[in-house]
């Protein structure tokens, strides 16, 4: 019987060991399978402070064995929802972003390329494109290169054989299943679908990124004019509603 040995007394200073009989209660695998109750080890817990002892480790005892009956029927009042991406409260946890794209003919080139100038599959592809809502993977390649999941699989396009030397500033991408943004003109060899003008980094703010990994990303389409409007607009320091990522939700 743990209470009648004096290791109610130590609990809180052996509690974490990882071996041994005198290391924290063991009460757990017999509270779970139901052979003793919580009021039963209450009831000689508090036996054992009238007529031994009640310090810091009697209440830690109390505590966790409060703490483990609150997650108990937390768990049994949530049941499935506990393990669900939108959680108990049924709402999605992180950020859908709204991102403008060009997806004028001068800035999809690569998927023109990639479908030999047939413009019908073009379009379809790029409808299809702008319908999905991807997510944020990871940042990587270059600092502020965001590595975007969603694309299905069908809709993949093979990394280019031999890179482009330069790929612009803005660039939305293709490269396998995988969809990337280019921060800064650079070489890149995944196959361009538009461009989107609207800086994802500033780096007078902490942290310089406003889209977080697991965050969620779709694209909406603009003109060429508003393209231009927006890149005139950020090198007039000047305001436009596109220049700042927003979240929509």
């Amino acid at each position: 019987d743990y209470f009648k040995t004096n290791k109610a007394s130590i609990y809180k200073e052996t509690r974490n060991g990882l071996d041994g009989m005198d290391y924290s209660t063991k009460f757990s695998p017999w509270l779970s399978n139901g052979s003793i109750s919580p009021r039963q080890v209450i009831f000689y817990l508090g036996k054992y402070e009238s007529e031994i002892e009640a310090n810091d480790s009697t209440y830690w005892i109390y505590f966790e064995l409060l703490w483990r009956e609150y997650f108990q029927w937390y768990a049994h009042s949530h049941k499935a929802k506990l393990f669900k991406f939108s959680g108990i409260k049924n709402t999605n946890p992180t950020t859908l972003w709204k991102l403008p794209i060009c997806v004028a003919e001068d800035y999809n080139t690569d998927v023109q390329e990639f479908f030999i100038g047939d413009q019908k599959k073009v379009n379809a592809y790029i409808d299809r494109f702008l319908s999905l809502e991807f997510h944020l993977v990871f940042y990587g390649f270059l600092p502020g290169f965001p590595y975007l999941g969603g694309l299905p699989s069908e809709m993949a396009i093979p990394r280019k054989a031999t890179p482009s030397r330069i790929t612009q500033k803005g660039s939305v991408a293709i490269g396998g299943d995988q969809v990337g943004i280019y921060p800064q003109d650079s070489p890149g060899g995944w196959n361009v679908v538009g461009n989107c003008p609207t800086p994802l980094l500033d780096f007078t703010k902490s942290p310089p990124n406003r889209i977080e990994p697991a965050d969620r990303i779709q694209f909406f389409k603009i003109s060429t004019a508003e393209y231009s409007e927006v890149l005139t607009a950020i090198e007039n320091n000047t305001d436009h509603p596109y220049i700042n990522p927003y979240p929509h939700d």
